[in-house]
């Protein structure tokens, strides 16, 4: 059993904009929205990402707001995330995380939004942090791993689906 012992402050859509540390990328992918958002919203989401080696939902379906699950990063960061925004006609999802095994944010919130587009889907997918207080710093200096982090994240997403757009 996992010792989550760092509470997170919870935020909504607007934490999106006001964050400290945002990162938004958007993926022109191959598959239909239809597929894309069955993949975001299966009993195993992400499970594609080989840095989020589990991604388990602890509420039980259907799936909607409130609805909870838990999360592994690179097998050593656990965070337990809460859904606040859950559109099935919008294909659009949003999480706040409310706990964590260290502390290395004191708020984080991820939103999943697929469009169509073209002949396939576009995923825009946005993350948004505040580091732990008095980790600012730490935070900053952390930036080329986050960034490589949510770069392995796109890759293997792409990978999953199939790209629209030649990558280089």
């Amino acid at each position: 059993m996992t010792a989550f012992r760092y509470g997170l402050d919870p935020v909504d859509e607007t934490f999106f904009e006001t964050a400290p540390m945002r990162w938004r990328v958007g993926l022109e992918l191959a598959a239909s929205p239809d597929e894309v958002w069955a993949g975001l919203t299966s009993a195993r989401p992400l499970s594609w990402c080989r840095a989020l080696p589990e991604v388990l939902h602890t509420s039980e379906a259907p799936y909607g707001v409130g609805t909870t699950r838990e999360a592994s990063v690179l097998g050593t960061y656990r965070i337990r995330e809460e859904f606040f925004r859950w559109d099935e006609a919008g294909r659009r999802k949003s999480f706040h995380a409310t706990e964590a095994t260290l502390p290395v944010f004191s708020a984080f919130a991820e939103d999943y939004h697929v469009l169509p587009f073209d002949v396939g889907s576009k995923l825009v997918w946005s993350f948004a942090f505040a580091p732990w207080k008095g980790l600012d710093s730490a935070v900053q200096l952390g930036k080329p791993l986050t960034e490589t982090l949510l770069a392995s994240l796109v890759r293997d997403t792409r990978n999953h689906f199939g790209s629209l757009t030649e990558v280089r």
